[in-house]
């Protein structure tokens, strides 16, 4: 499939978010001042809800992590998950990892809409608990358990983390995206702005079908990474979206999809 501008953008844009975080992680696995916490959004969670105490650990780094977290947080509020689907490394390798797979397969093994429905408290859960968890000074728990901080402690072995990356990886043959939609905990905080911004009444972007142009195919579907239900309305409004023009791609009729500044209720 001819890659259209976006998609090339996406490309570039996903490329060298990977490879910075690549010597990143060479720096940290290395030695020295760096640590992983120090390039992970997510550490406005397991850092940021502790107080000032994460300044002993890394300093202006890891105060500057803990804001691009924040930052990315109220860009979603307005602009949705993007950050998924053009920054995020370990989104950026289950994508290609699932590319890899045939059209044939993707078709054979879609996820019934319904599954999604019901697994999708998962994230919020893991969200809560590290929350949770960090308030109580025992987060140390979690990071066992973190993928990120399983690899970046490489030579040495931590087995839990090395575990669920595996395994993340190994699912990434068979479906899309699972570690987003189902276990990611900062996908689950940016999809609890989201719905703050929509209490607050922000315009939000949404993925717009046309709904003269649309011949209900049912193609873009098939290339949703999230795994969304498009064609049940005008508006994508699900907060899963991940904004990759993934859908518009695959569209045979281009002109079909674009994006619009709605109230995301």
């Amino acid at each position: 499939m001819k890659l259209d501008r976006t998609q090339k953008r996406r490309r570039i844009v996903q490329s060298v978010s990977f490879l910075l975080s690549l010597g990143f992680l060479g720096l940290v696995i290395l030695g020295g001042r760096y640590v992983i916490h120090q390039a992970c959004p997510y550490a406005v969670v397991c850092f940021g809800l502790s107080g000032w105490g994460f300044l002993k650990l890394g300093g202006a780094a890891m105060a500057a992590a803990i804001m691009f977290g924040f930052a990315v947080l109220v860009y979603s509020m307005f602009w949705g998950r993007r950050f998924c689907a053009w920054l995020c490394p370990l989104g950026t390798m289950q994508e290609f990892i699932y590319s890899l797979r045939s059209r044939k397969y993707r078709a054979k093994h879609q996820t019934p809409f319904f599954v999604d429905r019901r697994l999708a408290w998962l994230k919020y859960l893991i969200l809560l608990a590290t929350g949770g968890m960090t308030i109580l000074g025992i987060n140390y728990i979690y990071f066992r358990l973190c993928p990120f901080y399983g690899l970046s402690l490489l030579p040495r072995l931590i087995a839990p983390g090395l575990a669920v990356l595996a395994l993340v990886f190994l699912k990434s043959w068979f479906g899309s995206r699972e570690w987003c939609r189902f276990l990611c905990p900062y996908a689950a905080l940016m999809n609890v702005f989201q719905w703050l911004g929509e209490v607050a009444g922000f315009k939000r972007s949404l993925v717009k079908r046309n709904l003269e142009r649309c011949t209900d195919c049912g193609v873009c579907m098939l290339f949703c990474p999230m795994n969304i239900n498009i064609a049940e309305s005008e508006y994508v409004r699900d907060r899963n979206c991940i904004h990759c023009d993934l859908c518009a791609q695959s569209c045979p009729k281009p002109g079909t999809y674009s994006e619009e500044r709605e109230c995301g209720k």
